[in-house]
This record gives C-alpha cells, structure tokens and sequence, in this order.
C-alpha cells in the first residue's frame, strides 16, 4: 500500500457489551490519523442488551456504521462488516480494545513501510475482575505472546495472529475468503493459517497499542480451554497436514496425571462438575498457602483436562483422536523448496538470499563444514533472511562454532565471521515461552 493517507476500516464486533464499546468508540474518536479518513463498523451479533440504544445517541467525528444480526459469532460479524466496508485498509478491532491514539496512525504507517502483509497490534492486558495468583498469570500469558513477537528475527506463526488488533489490506482479505464462519474460537489461527499458506508476511508493530480491558475468570478460562478443543478438531479436519502441530498431538512429556486427565475427560464427562468443585476447591488452598507452584501446575492440569473435554465432544473417542492424527499427511520433506547456504559467502548475503526465495527449509554450511538444517515448519511463515541470526545465535550456535573451528583448522579463513560467533557465545537466550492461560 503506497498510498500516503488510504481510508481506513475500523471492523467491530460486539456482543451485549454496550459499556465497553462506548469506550472502545471514545478512543477511536482522539486518533492522530485522520478522522474523515477513518469508517468505523459495528456490527452487533444477536445482542439483547442496550447496545442498539447506545449506539443510536452516539455522534462520533468519524462515519460510523451499525450492523445488526442474527447471533451468528465473531467470526460472521467480522466477515460482515469486511464485506460492507469501504476502506482500503481494514483494521479488526474488538469492543474491549482502548486504542491509543496513535493506534490507526501506526497501522497505516506499517502498511505504507511494506505493503502486502498483515500487522498485529500489542494488546497490554487492564485487567479488570481477577485477583491473586490467576491475575498474575493471566498478565503473564498476555505479556509473553507479544515479548516472543517482539524478539529479533522472530519467526511467526498462526498462534501470533490475535483477532482482536490487527490489520490488513481490504483486498488480501477478500481474496483469502475471510474468516471461516463455522468457528466460534480459533477463528483468528485459522485465518493465520491461509495466510501464512498464502505467503503473507506477519509484523508486529508495538505503537499500535490498545488497552485490553480483560474479564476473563479462572472459569471462563476453562470455558475457553473447552471451546479450544472442539475449535482444533475443526481446524485439523480444515488443515489435515497440521494436525501434529496442534496440541492435540501433545503426548511426550506428560506426567501420569495428564493421561488420567485426558482419559476422565474422554470417558466421564458427566464428570466435569466433580472436576471442576475439587479443582476449583484445591487451588483455593494452595492459594491460601501460597504454594504458588502446586497451584500452577494443577491450573495447567485444569486447562488440559477442559481442552480434552472440548476435543472429546468433537470427535468423540480416544480411539477416534488416534486415528485422526494417524491419517495426517506427512509433510516432513516440505514442498521442494529447500535450498543450501553458505556462509563463507558472507552473512549478509545469505540473508538476502533467504529474503529474496522464501524457502520452506535450508541446509546451511560454512566452507567445507555442515552446520544443519532448518526443517519446513507447518506452522510458521516461510524463513527469510530476518530470521536467520536469531536461529544461528540460539538452535545452531554450537554446530557454527564447531563448524568454524574445523575450518579454521584446515588453513581455511574465518576471521570475517568470527566477531559474529563471539556474539553467539554471549547469547543463550531461549525464544520460546510458556502459553497456556489465556490462547
């Protein structure tokens, strides 16, 4: 997008919370971009509230526009108000969100920068009714999504689209086709996963900042946990070729009370009440006690076992999940498109070249010596040239050093790449979190 000041669409859906989108309204009318550029979009999905009323006194300095409809999900009011929106960029707000002021402003910069890719927005979580250890979760699972997105060379993947503050242009979202209607959950990772198929590009841009005005309760969590699970079965069956990178396919590392856990939630689901008194009774008194440790680890067991449930629901039987994971296509050899690297070429111009052919995987080697190879990843956009330091300063930091010390023990010339190698050594840095509470 070149274009200096494009219009904007501002989509948001909302559902009986008519407090929260007067706010959401107020902030969009202070942005620094500018107003008679900017089209807001309500389209409010089956609400029985006051929202209508709200909505009918509101005198925005911006054209505003209300949708009504039938309760049919986030997902069709947001392919809704796309389709009815006039801007050529659309920006995807929910009515929770309290944009910054420089919010739009942000985006259409972001797009104006690199036009073609798709531009999440930070979301810093205000929360609103928690307490106690749940609160300090909560805000931690908020903050650790957009830390990894914030690191350099961060690969994305679906996970990282978040509906509720991102961007694209109008015209890639048609041709994607939009959300998928039929999910009530997950339909943000599933739009990310065509467009990460589709090539796009993902970015995060930190300024375009809006409030996050979080209500979500320990039991509203393992409501969405539940949702999450049924939301995955969809998804695999929609993208049968990522079925071993949804955490349905999890089973390596569990403990024996995951299995138990998993089996309750396939074989008694009557007893979910049970589960969640003993639970909700249990952690209670690790609280009290502050045994902060045991409290997160039998909240973690709480989110598993109400994620089965939502996946049991789904598709049934364990014998059923078995099978459905068997039957994905093995893609482990990506699409042909891997190619090799030599960084005795330079690193500069290694990255250009992974920029310039996107591929799926990459053998690198330096000289004479293998470093490794970065296997496809189904669920991450193509590896460019942005993330190659990042992957050689932490998975390939010794196999680099290594290859570059047999190099140079052969006579060969390294000193070009050594000051890069004394900057791996000064890095260990992980780039992967925990994400449990709040997906």
């Amino acid at each position: 997008m070149r274009e200096s000041t494009p219009t904007v669409s501002v989509v948001i859906p909302t559902h009986n919370r008519s407090a929260a989108l007067g706010r959401t309204l107020d902030a969009l009318a202070t942005q620094t971009y500018r107003l008679n550029l900017i089209e807001v979009l309500v389209v409010a999905d089956g609400c029985s509230d006051d929202t209508g009323k709200v909505l009918g006194r509101y005198s925005p300095p911006f054209k505003l526009r209300v949708v009504e409809q039938e309760g049919q999900g986030p997902a069709v009011a947001r392919n809704h108000g796309a389709t009815l929106a006039t801007g050529r960029l659309l920006v995807f707000l929910d009515d929770d969100i309290q944009a910054a002021p420089q919010l739009i402003e942000t985006h259409v910069r972001a797009h104006q920068k690199q036009p073609g890719q798709v531009v999440i927005g930070y979301l810093p979580p205000v929360l609103q009714v928690q307490t106690g250890f749940f609160r300090l979760s909560l805000r931690a699972w908020w903050e650790n999504k957009f830390t990894m997105m914030s690191e350099p060379g961060h690969r994305y993947t679906f996970r990282d689209l978040l509906s509720g503050n991102f961007s694209l242009e109008a015209e890639m979202f048609a041709a994607i086709g939009g959300f998928d209607p039929a999910l009530y959950c997950h339909e943000d990772y599933e739009l990310g996963i065509r467009l990460i198929k589709a090539g796009a590009s993902l970015t995060f841009a930190p300024e375009a900042l809006g409030y996050h005005y979080e209500i979500t309760q320990m039991s509203r969590s393992f409501r969405r946990k539940y949702d999450e699970g049924r939301a995955d079965v969809l998804i695999g069956r929609r993208h049968p070729e990522l079925r071993p990178a949804l955490p349905l396919a999890r089973a390596g590392s569990w403990s024996r009370l995951n299995y138990v856990l998993r089996a309750a939630a396939f074989a008694w689901p009557a007893s979910e009440s049970l589960f969640a008194a003993g639970s909700g009774f249990a952690l209670r008194i690790f609280e009290r006690l502050r045994m902060r440790d045991l409290w997160r680890r039998l909240l973690d067991n709480m989110l598993d076992y109400w994620y089965w449930r939502g996946v049991a629901k789904e598709i049934g039987t364990e014998r059923a999940l078995a099978d459905f994971l068997h039957s994905a296509p093995s893609r482990t050899d990506g699409d042909g498109s891997e190619i090799e690297i030599d960084l005795r070429d330079g690193l500069e111009a290694a990255e250009r070249r992974l920029s310039e052919e996107r591929p799926a995987s990459v053998r690198i080697r330096y000289g004479r010596q293998a470093v490794g190879r970065i296997p496809p990843r189904l669920d991450a956009e193509r590896l460019s040239g942005a993330h190659l330091r990042a992957i050689l300063a932490t998975t390939m930091a010794w196999p680099l050093l290594n290859a570059l010390t047999l190099e140079k023990a052969t006579g060969r010339d390294t000193a070009q790449f050594w000051p890069f190698a004394d900057s791996l050594c000064r890095s260990s840095e992980s780039v992967y979190a925990d994400e449990s509470i709040g997906s």
